[in-house]
């Protein structure tokens, strides 16, 4: 239902652009953005995406970086969660969306953290 290729298709590069350019005014980010699958708990009612922060050559993950991510991410227009929600339901058949959220930063290592993306079934 949910693959890795789909998902990721559900944030595609140019949104990816078009908040890096937005946020840190063009200056190049330490990061790359990508989406992806997390788990897939359907009996739990619960589905876990991951936004992943992956560190850019030379550059460095610094927990001061990426803590105060997930409000951000969570209300920008170019990323639009609520758009990826949306279809997210559309592709889950018979499951209805109750609500959705962005959690703490994970720190995967020195050049990966994770922002889970739950989102909650009815």
């Amino acid at each position: 239902m949910l693959t890795e290729e789909w998902v990721r298709g559900l944030l595609p590069r140019e949104r990816v652009e078009a908040f890096f350019e937005a946020f840190y005014f063009g200056e190049e980010p330490a990061y790359d953005l990508e989406l992806g699958v997390g788990e897939v708990q359907l009996e739990r009612k619960r589905i876990r995406l991951e936004l992943r922060l992956k560190a850019r050559p030379g550059q460095c993950l610094a927990c001061n970086l990426t803590w105060g991510l997930p409000p951000v991410l969570s209300r920008h227009p170019a990323l639009d969660l609520a758009g990826i929600v949306q279809k997210v339901q559309e592709r889950l058949n018979g499951y209805q969306v109750k609500g959705w959220e962005l959690g703490a930063t994970e720190e995967v290592g020195p050049d990966l953290h994770l922002i889970p993306f739950w989102i909650y079934l009815k």
